[in-house]
């Protein structure tokens, strides 16, 4: 984690854009035009004065550096922030400098030359009560604006902003030694071809002269004239800094920036140009501020769906989830972050949008995983995820070698999400590839991802190394998958297999391609998994299109494809936010969806929306025909698909040892109405849990009667939860009445 610090070194939140990089004043450009647009014209106007003293003169006389580099210039539109200070100048109510009521200083400032640097620089320093002398060698104040502009323009803003400010103005004065000058610190502001009293920037700060206490800019050292004003207020801090330290290290103002926009970032919107011809109406400057894109790298928040809700950058997340993993407070509700850390579905979205590729999912996942071994995750976030795997990995497992007899070349893996999903087209799948080829294995397994997202190392290795081992077994045949995120799997964990999605095999080789309705609209969504399997995305849109459906571009997709909330299995640890993520998914159009991801297509058909995977159309129902709106199997139903598929597998294509074995129900059934079923659903309950709990219950006579209304009340472990059931009793059936479940553990002694 350590590592990620680094990384965020790396991050450019907080730079400036260019705009404000290429301004003189350092001016926080993002923050006026924020005022600005809400219409808050006052407040613009104080920040604007703020940096550059001379408000009325800036506007005026500004050489625009910033309108070259604006990102609107690509298409010749930057914004005109000139006449956006104009305008915050024009509509302020109080257009008045700052009159602060501060002790005299002792300390005597001398300035030489009385030009727009030398004022500005004893403009800051009046307002902190220094003793401040101007030698000009002229009779009047404004150095080289007398030669662009009528004094009219100038004279009344440099009164207006030394109104409540006390400087000593000593005109018609040539210095000739600044040696004989009684003063602390000395800023030279002669103009251009001005003297400079055989000095030189020395190079150790800002505007600081190879002489102690003297410092020196504007134009005599080849500044344009807003860089002449910057040079002052910048050396009024610079004296500030020596007079306290005696350094002449004031930091040279930030003129650089790293921070680049993405194409994607930038949109054109045509430049708003005054009615009168001359200046803005409030109105005017409101859509002309609304026009700037307030240039910040805030990718990850654009598209990052946990930053983007939670409004927590890089940064911010590491903060929380250091004083999450090692809080300073006993108290439990120290760990800010836990379900923070829970909610990321590591899509890897964070990274792609990243300038910096900073992987923000990672940093989690890793944090997950110290928050597991200390013993600080709540396990009930992901201990039906882990559960459901084991089962995949056990009870659901199947291992068939090649049907030919000899050694397998190839390997299908369809996923355990697509078994429980859909088992039909898994078979049909499996039948197509041994007619293609019978040296083709199967392997019914899950990949390991939930104990990885779960942090549970321990568990994703051991699983991990059962499946390198089930394909080391079959002679490390090429692995055909039907679901990305197990190829994902495999490349990271086990890279020496070779493998490819079953759709570039399909869309080479599969010839009789059901037609659909010509030119039918859909789109296909992609899994967020897919981001880097650009052969797959494209596999699977050439085949829609060879089934006639006439696809239609989702707003992100292929690399910028999001998840569709199953990622993470963040259901349980935040089902609010899981529920907003996917109707978002299900939002970007209304087409039907194709996908070739069996979360996607169960995550959309619980919400209602028609999407068919793409298995589905290529080998479609015979006896139903294609149904847009088929039903998402419940958690129950996504188990026993998976058992009803290893026992098909093995009725056709085991060996005789193999056969499954009838099993025999010795309980009584269990009756559950449909809608205790969708509640159990919701609660992520098993039918499988209540039925052994019933039982449990009924074998051990551990439960209590309600003789008014017969129902039976009883509990039993299930993992790390108590499952609790209210049922009623028949001669040969029992009724499931109600079921619930919590966190607490009931210890008792059953004999």
């Amino acid at each position: 984690m350590s590592e990620f610090k680094q990384c965020l070194q790396e991050c450019m939140q907080n730079d400036q854009p260019t705009c404000g990089a290429a301004c003189p004043f350092a001016f926080d450009i993002r923050d006026f035009i924020s005022k600005i647009k809400r219409g808050s014209f006052g407040s613009a106007y104080r920040a604007y004065l703020n940096a550059v003293a001379f408000p009325g003169i800036v506007s005026k006389f500004c050489d625009q550096p910033c309108k070259g580099v604006c990102a609107m210039q690509a298409d010749n539109s930057p914004i005109d922030l000139r006449a956006l200070e104009s305008a915050a100048l024009k509509y302020t109510s109080n257009p008045l400098p700052n009159s602060y009521n501060m002790k005299a200083r002792e300390e005597k400032i001398v300035i030489i030359g009385g030009g727009m640097s030398g004022l500005a620089c004893a403009l800051r320093m009046a307002s902190r009560k220094f003793q401040v002398t101007v030698y000009e060698k002229t009779d009047r104040l404004g150095g080289s604006l007398w030669d662009i502009a009528d004094p009219s323009e100038f004279l009344p803003e440099i009164e207006r902003q030394f109104m409540y400010e006390k400087v000593d103005f000593q005109f018609n004065t040539t210095i000739e030694d600044i040696s004989t000058l009684d003063a602390a610190a000395i800023y030279i502001a002669t103009g251009a071809d001005g003297a400079n009293f055989g000095l030189k920037l020395s190079g150790t700060g800002a505007t600081a002269s190879d002489r102690p206490g003297v410092f020196m800019g504007g134009k005599l050292v080849g500044r344009s004239l807003s860089g002449a004003i910057a040079d002052g207020l910048t050396a009024a801090k610079a004296i500030d800094r020596y007079l306290k330290t005696e350094g002449m290290n004031e930091p040279f103002p930030e003129s650089t920036t790293r921070l680049t926009l993405s194409p994607h970032q930038i949109r054109h919107s045509d430049p708003v140009f005054p009615a009168d011809g001359v200046d803005y109406t409030k109105e005017e400057a409101i859509a002309e501020a609304n026009r700037c894109l307030l240039c910040q790298c805030d990718a990850c928040i654009h598209f990052c769906d946990l930053m983007r809700v939670t409004r927590k950058y890089p940064s911010r997340i590491e903060d929380e989830v250091a004083i999450t993993i090692q809080p300073a407070s006993l108290s439990r509700n120290a760990r800010v972050a836990t379900r923070l850390i829970s909610t990321c579905t590591h899509c890897g979205m964070c990274k792609e949008v990243c300038p910096k590729s900073i992987d923000t999912g990672a940093f989690l996942l890793e944090s997950h995983q110290e928050m597991v071994n200390r013993d600080a995750m709540p396990w009930v976030y992901h201990e039906f995820f882990l559960r459901d795997m084991i089962f995949s990995n056990s009870e659901a497992a199947l291992c068939l070698p090649a049907q030919n007899g000899g050694q397998a070349k190839y390997l299908f893996f369809p996923g355990c999400r697509l078994s429980g999903s859909n088992p039909r087209v898994v078979s049909e799948t499996y039948r197509y590839l041994l007619n293609q080829d019978p040296a083709t294995a199967l392997l019914l397994s899950c990949c390991g991802a939930p104990a990885e997202w779960a942090g549970q190392k321990a568990m994703h290795e051991e699983t991990v190394n059962y499946l390198r081992s089930a394909w080391e077994s079959l002679g490390r045949p090429k692995i055909i998958f039907a679901c990305t995120n197990c190829q994902k799997e495999f490349a990271q964990y086990i890279p020496e297999a070779e493998g490819c999605s079953v759709y570039e095999l399909l869309d080479t080789q599969l010839k009789d391609i059901p037609v659909l309705q010509k030119d039918f609209g859909a789109a296909v969504f992609d899994p967020c998994a897919s981001r880097n399997l650009p052969d797959a995305q494209q596999a699977v849109r050439s085949l829609a299109e060879k089934a006639g459906l006439k696809l239609e571009q989702l707003p992100k997709e292929r690399r910028l494809a999001q998840c569709c909330s199953w990622g993470g299995n963040i259901e349980i640890a935040n089902p609010r936010y899981a529920d907003s993520m996917a109707k978002n998914r299900i939002e970007q159009s209304a087409a039907p969806y194709v996908v070739y991801c069996a979360n996607c297509r169960d995550i959309f058909a619980k919400r209602g929306k028609e999407t068919l995977h793409i298995l589905d159309i290529l080998f479609p129902d015979n006896e139903n025909g294609l149904d847009w709106a088929r039903k998402a199997p419940t958690a129950s139903e996504s188990r026993e698909n998976r058992r009803m598929l290893k026992r098909a597998m093995l009725a056709e294509y085991g060996t005789e040892e193999e056969q499954p074995v009838a099993e025999e129900n010795k309980e009584l059934p269990l009756l559950i109405d449909p809608e205790l079923l969708e509640k159990m659903d919701r609660l992520y309950l098993l039918r499988e849990d209540m039925e052994a709990a019933v039982a449990y219950c009924e074998r051990t006579g551990n439960s209590l009667l309600d003789a008014k209304t017969n129902v039976h009340v009883g509990h039993m472990m299930v993992g790390n939860m108590t499952v609790w059931v209210e049922y009623l009793v028949a001669e040969d059936h029992r009724v499931l009445v109600n079921t619930y479940a919590h966190r607490m553990k009931i210890v008792e002694d059953v004999k």
